[in-house]
């Protein structure tokens, strides 16, 4: 099927509405077995070894940039990660560290505690005895005396 173009066909409006209008297609003015199909265009550069060659080195050149590239990408983020481990190492130490020092003091507070309700238990037997002592001896003057 041929393609036709604006300049191939002729229009007619039919009535003055605008909505019946008359195509007619122009007959084409060569005989189609005539037209010639061109090929398209070579491009200006020859494809010789030599120009191959240097397009296999460029491509190899980018490929090396970019794998190049590529190792430093990773290098960066290995060393981020080294840097990120290393701040949470020094994070935990400093928390252990904390933790074990409020351990300690907890722990040496529980002990001052001990030793004051120990004394304050040998301080009351203490004077329980006194007073024990003290009971004995009216019990002794009153029994004596009366």
């Amino acid at each position: 099927m041929s393609t036709v173009s604006a300049t191939d066909m002729q229009v007619k409006q039919l009535d003055k509405s605008g909505k019946a209008f008359e195509v007619v297609i122009k007959p084409p003015s060569k005989d189609p077995s005539e037209v010639k199909l061109s090929s398209p265009p070579r491009s200006p550069t020859c494809l010789d070894a030599k120009t191959i060659q240097e397009k296999l080195e460029k491509a190899e050149e980018r490929r090396k940039s970019m794998e190049a590239e590529t190792l430093k990408k990773l290098a960066k983020e290995r060393e981020h990660q080294t840097e990120v481990l290393s701040k949470a190492a020094e994070v935990e130490a400093a928390f252990a560290k904390k933790a074990q020092e409020e351990l300690k003091k907890k722990q040496e507070l529980y002990e001052q505690n001990q030793q004051a309700q120990r004394q304050a238990k040998i301080e009351r037997l203490k004077e329980m005895e006194k007073h024990a002592q003290e009971v004995r001896r009216n019990k002794k003057e009153f029994a004596t005396s009366g």
